[in-house]
């Protein structure tokens, strides 16, 4: 991402791959790629490809020139940005580390705000699901949520949404992305049954806040505190079986302890409250249905609170312990 304009090339920075059909004067026709916790490669497709760059041309055809170029004048680049030239060695700058650097930039000028983290909200936020083929077509609709209390229904295609044409799940995901945290209303266009209908989504207030699983896959949350200090690789069911543990529960083996860096706090908090390497780990705060060790992750920094204490189940050889860790800053 070095000397990209992060103003000019927007899009889900956190993702596994992501394209743009954008005219040279700025203007995006269209996005595709993105994510959600399911998959790497929920949105990636080569049929949903195919629709993405047919629909990138017929919008390249309809397009009238701009007098006002969407070009920014200042281009933003992440080097550019203080928080992350402090930490620039001069390497290859990855497209996960943009949200940290706007992160720590925005902490550092007292600009955050908690539903910030939030970015580019998956379809289910408003309570739908898209077919992964041809994505402009809910698949389901969440009873009481936004969409279905706007009326879509499965088999309705999306055309618009607020400003923003509807060709890909990552269309979808830009238009909530650019609509207030505080409280929207998106006029929606649409299909059903050949005809052109209408709508409006209602979104109320913190509308754009997911759970910790939503948010698991995001390598953003490796910044944020508070952090557990300590993690480990999934269990294998061979394993599970041998210690007498069903093969579809969560379970897994403590490999690490941060007690190094600028977080070595975490892993030394953790060490002496009696977490060693080696621990299986089958009971965090009661909890025992994390569906992957990045759940478990994103749970801890999202849920837990300074100076409370998280109580955990491990095993430790033949043995069945239960200890207490202290959440600290």
């Amino acid at each position: 991402m070095r000397g990209v304009d992060l103003l000019r090339y927007r899009f889900d920075f956190d993702v596994t791959f992501s394209a743009l059909a954008m005219n040279a004067d700025g203007t995006i026709y269209h996005r595709y790629g993105g994510r959600d916790h399911r998959s790497p490669d929920q949105w990636l497709t080569r049929p949903s490809f195919a629709r993405f760059l047919r629909s990138g041309l017929m919008g390249h055809a309809a397009h009238v020139p701009s007098s006002t170029p969407g070009i920014p004048v200042e281009p933003l680049k992440i080097e550019d940005i203080p928080a992350f030239a402090k930490r620039d060695k001069g390497e290859c700058v990855h497209c996960h580390s943009v949200f940290p650097a706007l992160y720590e930039e925005a902490l550092a000028e007292n600009t955050w705000q908690p539903d910030d983290m939030w970015w580019y909200p998956p379809p289910a936020r408003i309570g739908i699901d898209l077919a992964r083929d041809e994505q402009r077509r809910i698949t389901a609709v969440a009873e009481g949520s936004p969409a279905g209390k706007a009326g879509l229904l499965p088999g309705d295609e999306l055309r618009r949404v607020g400003p923003y044409a509807i060709a890909t799940a990552s269309d979808l995901m830009e238009a909530l992305n650019e609509a207030a945290a505080g409280g929207a209303r998106l006029e929606v266009g649409f299909v059903r049954a050949g005809e052109d209908e209408q709508t409006e989504l209602v979104l109320t207030e913190g509308w754009k806040r997911g759970d910790p699983l939503s948010f698991s896959w995001r390598p953003f949350k490796w910044g944020l505190l508070p952090a557990p200090g300590f993690g480990g690789p999934p269990m294998p069911p061979a394993e599970k079986r041998e210690r007498g543990l069903a093969t579809d529960v969560f379970a897994f083996r403590i490999t690490y302890m941060v007690t190094w860096g600028e977080n070595k706090r975490f892993g030394q908090e953790a060490r002496r409250a009696g977490l060693r390497e080696g621990d299986v780990v089958v009971s965090i705060g009661g909890e025992t249905d994390f569906a992957s060790v990045d759940h478990f992750h994103s749970w801890w920094r999202l849920t837990r609170k300074v100076g409370e204490t998280v109580h955990l189940v491990v095993l430790r050889g033949e043995k069945r312990l239960e200890i207490d860790v202290k959440v600290i800053e």
